[in-house]
């Protein structure tokens, strides 16, 4: 198959990113190799670098793509479940939780990459803003302790989320404190403990 094919039957683009992400999948980054996609793909050696520079700006594009699809599986995972009043932030932390689950590899890959300072808040502004939109429906600045900012409690809550899921990818912890986690009683416990830490107690009067 020649070059002009390649582009017509597919995107090459995406292609390179698809065999990143395969590479990933497979634990085998660190050999991944352009010059060998490019065969792969049937396509010259240049091919590839009329989209990337470098192997690092493709791993960074394909960071950001694994981005785009975690942050939509999250929102979708909300508008499912809109209709559980109060429960945005408990949707996004189990669906957070299910993601790393079902997608160890890829989760890993995604937050564990060098990248530059920028390229770091750039691509995980869209996270603090899903916890921060989450916590807002339940809370607000009266709700909390008086030394605990909403940033503060959205840090705290993604905090605990991303540590457990960590956790999960890494198969750090049995299958069944995963199922806890996402399931069952363990995921209540650190909700419990993170409204405990940011809330203010609760006045009977």
């Amino acid at each position: 198959m020649d070059e002009n094919k390649q582009y017509h039957h597919g995107d090459l683009k995406n292609l390179l990113i698809k065999s990143v992400l395969d590479a990933v999948k497979e634990n085998n980054l660190d050999k991944f190799s352009i010059r060998e996609t490019a065969r792969f793909l049937n396509v010259s050696p240049a091919a590839p670098y009329n989209h990337f520079t470098d192997k690092q700006s493709l791993i960074l594009s394909s960071i950001y793509f694994c981005k785009i699809e975690f942050i939509t599986y999250l929102k979708n995972k909300v508008l499912l479940n809109k209709n559980q009043e109060n429960r945005k932030l408990a949707v996004i932390g189990k669906s957070y939780l299910e993601y790393a689950n079902e997608n160890p590899e890829i989760f890993i890959f995604m937050f564990s990459q060098t990248l530059s300072k920028k390229d770091r808040l750039n691509n995980y502004e869209e996270f603090h803003q899903l916890f921060l939109d989450a916590i807002k429906e339940s809370f607000s600045l009266n709700d909390l302790r008086k030394r605990v900012s909403m940033n503060s409690a959205v840090n705290s809550a993604w905090s605990i989320i991303h540590g457990t899921a960590c956790l999960i990818a890494s198969k750090t912890i049995s299958d069944q404190e995963v199922d806890g986690y996402i399931n069952g009683n363990l995921f209540n416990e650190i909700s419990a403990i993170w409204a405990v830490g940011v809330s203010k107690p609760i006045v009977y009067r």
